[in-house]
């Protein structure tokens, strides 16, 4: 369902952006009279992919550099016209209350006289033209900031940045003062995240020497075969303490999900599935607490309360969850530390508001990217490694965390 209505979204998006330009087209007496049959076929052209995606792509675990690289114009089309859309349509319904008000009082015979009048003046004839120079240029202004941006989210979709964190958690036992917790979390394997591409994330998170990790989820996109590749590279990675995991919605998504769980334990990622293990150091320890992903018709409680019943202890609790979206739960139920992924920190992001990514992601959830606090109970959200629909980011880098405990 997910996939059918962001389909229909691109297309009712493609479909609006068709008729403007057709529209302005027709306003232009200047131009040829086969520019519409051209702005047709392009528009085809960039939207006719989208058939292919939604009925056959999304059922491929491989495929090759070529058609990847033929296919990315189309990546950077949809992107860019997406970004347009929005600010257009943002545009269109601020000014819909004006000129229903408008329209309306025009129905008034001396308001109507009124407003012919003032059309028909010198100044408001040289406003009007100045308006629409103004507006085209923004829009050129707007079509070109949108497709660079995309170029430059396509040029830079291998690029990554290290974040690093220190956490203070009360009670943290004396050996762990300066314990380091790696981070991966939305890996997407996938046909535009192969084992080469996995291969080069463990080996830059093998590199930080964490003295543990863990991979918080969507370790493949939506084919239960995808989980192969990823089994192969994740087998490399390790630190002194272990790779631990939790389940995302994804993994459910490949419909087999117990396959995926065996193969991703199989291969190193030891998952917590509504259970707990105690990561110890000397005679001290603390509770790492994950469960299944959390959405699917499930109180967030039911699966935090059975994880808890394996770390019934004063020690503390770190829990993986994939989703961030229930840290206000984690903090009632005791969790010190929420570790999440879920919103690639936006994936497309268009700019930044206090903190808050300007991003699809940001509508579901106010907990986007990076540390949050409430109270004494803390959240870190990582943005992920992997890609969903557009194999690309944009002002978001893919990333890999190193908490350091205090």
């Amino acid at each position: 369902m997910f996939r059918l209505y962001t389909t229909i979204f691109i297309l009712f998006g493609q479909t609006y952006l068709f008729l403007r330009l057709r529209r302005y087209c027709e306003q232009q007496p200047a131009l040829p009279f086969w520019s519409k049959k051209v702005l047709a076929v392009v528009f085809l052209i960039f939207n006719l992919p989208l058939i292919a995606f939604y009925f056959y792509f999304w059922q491929l675990s491989q495929l090759s550099e070529t058609i990847l690289l033929l296919l990315m114009p189309v990546f950077v089309w949809h992107i860019a016209t997406l970004f347009i859309f929005l600010v257009l349509g943002i545009g269109s319904m601020i000014k819909l209350p004006f000129t229903l008000s408008l329209n309306v009082a025009s129905y008034h015979p001396t308001i109507k006289q009124k407003v012919s009048e003032m059309k028909e003046t010198p100044q408001f004839k040289k406003f009007d033209t100045s308006r629409r120079t103004f507006l085209r240029s923004g829009v050129v202004g707007l079509s070109a900031y949108s497709f660079i941006g995309a170029s430059s989210g396509a040029a830079s979709a291998g690029e990554y940045e290290i974040k690093k964190k220190t956490i203070t958690i009360p009670q943290l036992p004396e050996e762990f003062k300066g314990f380091t917790i790696g981070i991966l979390s939305d890996i997407h394997s996938s046909i535009f995240m192969n084992k080469e591409d996995m291969d080069k994330y463990v080996s830059a998170m093998n590199e930080l020497k964490t003295d543990l990790v863990v991979v918080t989820g969507d370790f493949v996109n939506s084919q239960t075969d995808e989980v192969y590749p990823f089994a192969e590279a994740f087998s490399n990675l390790h630190s002194p303490h272990g790779v631990y995991g939790c389940l995302g919605n994804h993994d459910y998504f490949a419909r087999d999900v117990e396959r995926v769980a065996k193969e991703v334990d199989n291969c190193g990622v030891k998952l917590l599935r509504n259970d707990a293990v105690q990561i110890r150091k000397g005679n001290s320890y603390f509770n790492l607490v994950g469960v299944d992903d959390i959405g699917r018709n499930t109180p967030p409680e039911e699966y935090m309360t059975k994880a808890l019943a394996f770390a019934k202890n004063d020690q503390p609790k770190i829990l993986l969850c994939h989703k961030p979206y229930y840290f206000e739960k984690a903090k009632e139920l005791g969790f010190d530390l929420t570790l999440s992924g879920h919103t690639h920190g936006g994936q497309i992001v268009f700019g930044t508001i206090d903190r808050t990514p300007l991003s699809l992601a940001a509508l579901a959830s106010k907990y986007v990217s990076g540390l949050y606090t409430i109270d004494q109970s803390l959240l870190y959200v990582n943005n992920g490694i992997g890609f969903t629909g557009i194999p690309f980011r944009i002002n978001c880098p893919a990333e890999l965390t190193v908490l350091t405990l205090a």
